[in-house]
């Protein structure tokens, strides 16, 4: 499997470590919904969120 970056980010909070956390993979092209469950499911995180291009031209991103 190619390198996957993500970045891991705290949520629901004003200070690092507090609220809860979750992954963002920053680019979720090629990736299908089997292995976006299976990366989701490896990080153990409450979320875990796949940035991909906008089906509609008038967006800019889909999540």
């Amino acid at each position: 499997m190619k390198k996957l970056p993500y970045h891991l980010v705290d949520v629901f909070t004003d200070r690092p470590f507090g609220g809860n956390q979750l992954a963002v993979f920053s680019d979720g092209r090629g990736l299908s919904p089997q292995v976006m469950q299976q990366l989701a499911k490896e990080l153990n995180l409450s979320e875990t969120t796949f940035v991909l291009p906008p089906k509609d031209p008038d967006n800019n991103l889909r999540l």
